[in-house]
């Protein structure tokens, strides 16, 4: 064992625990070419992938732009009167789903995980002695540190970078899966409470038809099968009207389910059924889903993640090398005494081929996640689109046409009624018809909301009912529209019925 002066083994120590100058910027730290804004950052990412998602570094707190927060509403005042308008509700759901919650304490995970890639091995402090025997003892003090070599830690971080992001991503769909659930649930409790106006009106129609039949029976002017034909239509009428408060009852339940606040008492919903909605282009909104949508941008970031994982293991067989330095002390004769070790692993057998093969595998699996991400989004826009246009011209068919000619009906069957030349149980089938009509009318505009509400949902729109120009949409200047004449409305009163003759 060479013998040193105690001064040069003092100062190998302390190069040693100064830590090693491989990784040039130091434990925890990102190298000036990786730093998200370097000029060498978007070559780098553009040779891997084009447009892999935002870089992110690991101070990185800040959101993709779609994950904006919706304009504030005042919660505390919503839940102690009750939220009765979509913002209020959308805005509770999103300030207390455990689903946000658990998206966000995700992202928090993944950020710890992207530092620890990066933190430097420990130095390993060793105190021994190879000869304990009185006088010839030997006490010796020794330091050792593994050196990564090949930007191993780099690479480790990058990989857990991209996780990162696609955890931000995955926060943003989050975002808008609570949001979609809400106004889905918002407006079918809107078409609930509206049906049952109607089933409430065809009850008062049932009930007179069947109080009129039974005083023409008992005139003479009808027969006992006219009573029993008009007391089935008023019991058919009263089930349904009971069905529809039930219905109601478990509308607002799931709302304040999705919402999770599911104790929450949620009352009489305020909103416009008539509101228009924008009308697409379906080529132009399955390019704009798969454009916008937060899916294929998190399998994006799972592609950059494999890369880095694959060149993480290209570099695994280059061996680390392990410095160990120390002094040593001999009691007779006294003697100072220097230690040094260098160690390294030879790749003679293992090579890391295993895990370089999978990683280079899960390369090519993750681009073909992202192709069915995004055939899958363009597949729904395609079958929601279908079901929307249905639905609008199904509206439009009975704003412009159908209720028209109905109301129209019950107006000259009233002339007529007034005129002698009809019968009042007459009268009162068409304005049952009409009624029907208008819950034919209602039915269809819940299927245009619910399929307006999942074409938001595709697109990650903020703001529902959408105002102005929206990606993919045609023209359209947003806001209500000037409802049809009494489409939505009870229908003209119906007058009492003249005495028979």
């Amino acid at each position: 064992m060479p013998h040193l002066p105690r001064v040069a083994a003092a100062v190998l120590i302390s190069a040693l625990l100064a830590g090693p100058a491989v990784e040039a910027n130091g434990p925890g730290e990102m190298p000036a070419s990786d730093q998200p804004g370097s000029p060498a950052w978007p070559a780098r990412e553009a040779a891997r992938l084009a447009d892999p998602g935002q870089p992110l570094g690991v101070g990185s707190r800040q959101l993709p732009e779609s994950a904006a927060v919706v304009p504030p509403v005042d919660v505390s005042l919503a839940a102690a009167a009750g939220p009765k308008t979509l913002e209020e509700c959308v805005a509770i759901a999103l300030q207390t789903h455990p689903r946000i919650t658990a998206a966000r304490n995700a992202i928090t995970a993944a950020r710890g995980k992207a530092v620890q890639a990066r933190l430097y091995p420990n130095p390993v402090i060793a105190g021994f002695t190879p000869q304990a025997a009185g006088s010839d003892s030997q006490w010796s003090g020794t330091v050792s540190q593994d050196i990564v070599t090949a930007g191993k830690l780099r690479l480790q971080q990058q990989a857990a970078l991209r996780e990162v992001q696609a955890a931000e991503w995955r926060l943003v769909r989050a975002r808008f899966d609570v949001m979609t659930a809400v106004r889905r649930d918002f407006y079918l409790l809107l078409v609930a409470q509206r049906r049952q106006e109607i089933f409430t009106l065809l009850l008062e129609i049932a009930n007179r038809s069947y109080d009129i039949g039974k005083k023409l029976a008992e005139a003479g002017e009808g027969t006992r099968a006219d009573v029993l034909f008009w007391s089935i239509e008023r019991d058919q009428a009263e089930v349904r009207l009971l069905n529809a408060g039930v219905t109601i009852e478990a509308d607002r339940r799931r709302l304040a389910a999705n919402m999770a606040v599911p104790r929450e008492q949620i009352g009489t919903v305020q909103g416009n059924l008539l509101e228009a909605l924008p009308d697409f282009d379906i080529a132009g909104l399955q390019e704009a889903v798969v454009r916008r949508n937060a899916l294929p941008r998190a399998a994006a970031a799972e592609i950059a993640r494999a890369q880095w994982t694959l060149d993480r293991a290209r570099v695994q067989p280059i061996p680390n090398i392990n410095l160990m330095g120390g002094y040593q002390r001999q009691v007779l004769p006294a003697q100072d005494q220097g230690l040094y070790q260098v160690m390294l692993e030879v790749p003679l057998f293992n090579r890391n081929q295993g895990n370089v093969r999978a990683a280079a595998a899960d390369i090519a699996v993750a681009r073909a996640d992202l192709r069915n991400v995004e055939l899958d989004l363009a597949a729904q826009a395609a079958q929601t689109m279908n079901a929307f246009r249905t639905s609008q011209r199904t509206v439009a068919w009975y704003e412009e046409s159908i209720l028209p000619k109905a109301r129209e009906t019950v107006e000259v069957t009233q002339l007529l009624y007034g005129q002698g030349e009809v019968t009042f149980l007459s009268l009162l089938q068409a304005q049952k018809i009409l009624t029907e009509l208008e819950l034919a009318y209602v039915e269809a505009q819940a299927e245009r909301w619910r399929s307006g509400v999942e074409i938001a949902n595709l697109l990650q729109l903020e703001q529902f009912p959408p105002r102005g120009a929206v990606p993919a949409g045609r023209p359209f200047d947003g806001g209500p529209r000037e409802p049809v004449p009494n489409v939505g409305d009870r229908p003209p009163p119906v007058p009492e019925p003249l005495p028979p003759p």
